[in-house]
C-alpha cells in the first residue's frame, strides 16, 4: 500500500500499472490526473500477512486542490500471487466534508489535513 502511495506522490505510472492487478488494471492511466497527494494514514489492516493470500489496507490520503484540502477514504483489497501483491479494487468510504483553503491557518498550527506537522511544512508550503 505504502509503495503504490509513494508511486502517486512520485506519478510513476509504470510502478501503478505492474502493481495492480491483471483483471481490474486499465489499459491506460493518465498521469495528469494525478492529484498532489500530501499525506497517507493506514487506518487498519486486515490479513495481508506473509501466509496471506488476501489482504485489505483501509486508508486515509490527503491531497491539495486548488481550492481545498480533499481526502480519500478508501477500503483497498489486495491479493498475493506468486509472492507479490496486487491491488485489485477498493471501497470508498465516507469521510468529513473538505476543509476549504479559505479558511486562515497558522504557519505555526497542525496542517488540517491531519498529518500531526505544522502547515507551513506540510500543505501550507
Amino acid at each position: 500500500m505504502r509503495s503504490r502511495y509513494t508511486a502517486y506522490v512520485n506519478h510513476d505510472v509504470e510502478y501503478l500499472l505492474k502493481s495492480w492487478h491483471r483483471s481490474t488494471r486499465p489499459a491506460y492511466f493518465d498521469p495528469t490526473t494525478i492529484a498532489d497527494w500530501r499525506d497517507l494514514r493506514i487506518v487498519r489492516t486486515e490479513a495481508g500477512d506473509k501466509q496471506d493470500q488476501h489482504g485489505i489496507v483501509e486508508f486515509i490520503a490527503t491531497a491539495l486542490s486548488q481550492k481545498s484540502i480533499c481526502t480519500l477514504h478508501e477500503a483497498s483489497r489486495f491479493v498475493k500471487e506468486e509472492n507479490q501483491w496486487f491491488y485489485v479494487d477498493g471501497d470508498i468510504l465516507p469521510d468529513p466534508p473538505p476543509i476549504r483553503r479559505s479558511e486562515k491557518i497558522g504557519r505555526n498550527e497542525p496542517c488540517p489535513c491531519g498529518s500531526g506537522k505544522k502547515s507551513k511544512k506540510c500543505c501550507g508550503s
